[in-house]
């Protein structure tokens, strides 16, 4: 028996305009390598002629390109592919996951699945001055705590600069990068949690049984102690 197929599987893709096709294109020179940091792009007149698209959408498209960090647009020099990470673009895409709404299960299975896979990483790339700059940074929450430190901003800078050096430890950039920006999503429930007079002794706790796991390159016990500090995060902030 033959069965119709929905008109729905023959609707046409949706037509991109000029200034979204040019970005498009730039975009796949970028993934494709063809483009790198510090290359100069072809000037105006040569980029509408290779693109059929008018100066008035290559200009656009340029504008908003610069203004995601991607190009750098400088005047009366032309236009070049930045050569470092601009904060631009990646507020762009951490306003669209908070704009996700994302409820604390699927944040904590977010923190899980990147804070475990670094872990791993680190076990496998990390050199004894990593684990030594782990240490410090472990050392530098434990003399605060001692010296009597309450202020929640202070803590949660110093248990964010924590991961950041978990971060540093893979001698990965793209996931030192990727795990960076994820760190912004998580800044606020982190100083939630260190609102409660027990968190900072709790954080000191996890993030021990973290260092004591990498010292020990046993990846049971860092993995194990990476779930509980998940959770001790996800029962201290809010729902």
């Amino acid at each position: 028996m033959s069965v119709t197929a929905s008109p729905e599987l023959f609707k046409a893709p949706r037509r991109m305009s000029t200034v979204e096709m040019v970005i498009e294109k730039i975009k796949e020179l970028l993934v494709a390598r063809h483009l790198k940091p510090g290359d100069k792009l072809p000037n105006e007149m040569e980029l509408t002629r290779s693109l059929l698209a008018s100066r008035g959408s290559i200009r656009e498209a340029m504008k908003i390109l610069d203004a995601f960090g991607i190009l750098e647009i400088r005047r009366g020099d032309g236009t070049y592919v930045s050569t470092s990470a601009s904060g631009t673009a990646i507020d762009h895409i951490l306003f669209q996951l908070i704009m996700c709404d994302a409820d604390k299960r699927k944040l904590r299975e977010l923190r899980e699945l990147i804070e475990v896979g670094i872990t791993k990483i680190i076990l496998a790339n990390a050199a004894e001055e990593d684990i030594r700059a782990i240490e410090e940074q472990y050392q530098r929450m434990a003399d605060m705590l001692e010296r009597g430190e309450r202020d929640r901003k202070v803590l949660t800078r110093c248990d964010i600069d924590f991961h950041r050096t978990l971060g540093r430890a893979t001698h990965n950039e793209l996931i030192e990068k990727i795990y960076d920006f994820t760190l912004e999503l998580f800044a606020p429930s982190i100083e939630q949690t260190h609102s409660h007079a027990e968190a900072g002794a709790l954080a000191l706790r996890v993030h021990r049984q973290v260092l004591e796991g990498i010292r020990n390159h046993d990846p049971e016990q860092a993995r194990a102690a990476i779930v509980e500090s998940i959770k001790v995060w996800a029962s201290l902030s809010t729902p």
